[in-house]
């Protein structure tokens, strides 16, 4: 046999493996789930285990029956429905998880089988696991009044404007009393909302401070470094500190839309003033362009020094116009090798966040 026809032999016989695959994964017929993924927020240890369930329906024109259901850890444990699932029909698995002493965050995998899907459809349950600690005085060496905390602030970390950010903070009471927040906390700004757990916090018991931070709500962006303050029942007040990032949320971009967009370009994003004495300011310029179909805007200039100054003629650049950012570094007071940021905040929902690096050696 020569090799052409041995050549021929292997085009024909992968292809039919191919298509084979193809029609199996065609005939694969799944559950249509409520949700794929439940997170069961903060799971303290000492409240046990924490329940949650799962709903699929089934919109598949044959009958479908759950036939395995297998978790990835021991600590999780399912019980499903045994009915056979006939059209329009709504099976549940519940999933229980019970804490153990390995602390923090965890997604378990659930693999779903049934009679007309051999390979398995997958589920997740997410959530925090915070295990009691064996010393208090050491897990919570941040006192504020008479709570403890693990950090000295809290760090909200990035937070979008599509949906508020949810962070668990454990807290200890130290106090002799049980601690409770009033129900209108007036100190606190409309985008922020917080809840103790469980309320009231009794003495010497450990809980949770839960607090949403309603990022479309803060109607700003960037970093934000603040202090909070909570009043509790007892006229009692604390100040905590509170970190975030703050950033505008774009959906997807589709390939067609990749040219109509509203798109920042930069003439340079790596500015380099060499050597320079602290006495005297220098500057530079920066094209900002759209290279989109649509309106450019620009949503904020920030940097993370005062001594930088920064000024556009103008917020909103048409298509295929450019606009003059204008960049004022005063070096004074300042020493040696230094680097500075610029962030750029714009409609450009592939690129929102640009940023430009401004590097010196200051004599």
């Amino acid at each position: 046999m020569n090799k052409s026809k041995i050549f021929l032999i292997f085009i024909i016989f992968f292809g039919l493996m191919s298509i084979q695959l193809e029609a199996q994964t065609l005939d694969r017929k799944l559950l249509t789930w409520e949700r794929k993924t439940i997170n069961i927020g903060a799971v303290m240890e000492e409240k046990g285990a924490v329940e949650a369930e799962f709903y699929g329906l089934n919109l598949n024109r044959e009958d479908i029956i759950l036939t395995d259901v297998v978790t990835d850890c021991g600590c999780t444990t399912v019980d499903y429905t045994k009915d056979t699932l006939a059209t329009d029909k709504i099976g549940s698995i519940k999933v229980r998880f019970d804490p153990d002493h390995r602390g923090g965050e965890f997604s378990k995998v659930i693999i779903v089988r049934t009679n007309e899907d051999i390979y398995g459809d997958t589920l997740y349950l997410e959530g925090i696991n915070m295990p009691l600690p064996e010393n208090k005085e050491m897990a919570y060496p941040h006192r504020i009044g008479n709570l403890g905390f693990r950090l000295s602030a809290v760090n909200m970390g990035n937070v979008f404007t599509n949906e508020p950010k949810v962070k668990h903070v454990e807290i200890h009471n130290f106090g002799s009393e049980a601690m409770e927040l009033t129900s209108d906390q007036e100190s606190l700004p409309d985008y922020l909302l917080v809840n103790m757990d469980p309320s009231p916090l009794q003495a010497d018991q450990r809980g949770l401070l839960v607090i949403s931070y309603d990022g479309e709500k803060k109607g700003d962006l960037g970093y934000f470094d603040e202090h909070i303050t909570l009043s509790f029942l007892d006229e009692e007040k604390i100040t905590i500190r509170m970190m975030s990032v703050v950033y505008e949320y774009f959906k997807p971009v589709p390939k067609s839309m990749e040219k109509i967009v509203p798109r920042l370009s930069l003439s340079e994003s790596d500015i380099d003033f060499r050597e320079i004495p602290s006495s005297r300011k220098v500057t530079k310029s920066v094209m900002i362009s759209n290279l989109g179909q649509e309106n450019l805007q620009i949503r904020k200039l920030a940097s993370n020094c005062s001594c930088i100054d920064l000024s556009i003629a103008q917020t909103e650049i048409g298509p295929g116009e450019r606009a003059s950012l204008d960049i004022e570094f005063d070096p004074k007071g300042r020493r040696g090798i230094d680097h500075k940021h610029i962030t750029i905040f714009s409609n450009d929902p592939i690129n929102p966040v640009r940023t430009i690096v401004i590097k010196s050696n200051i004599k």
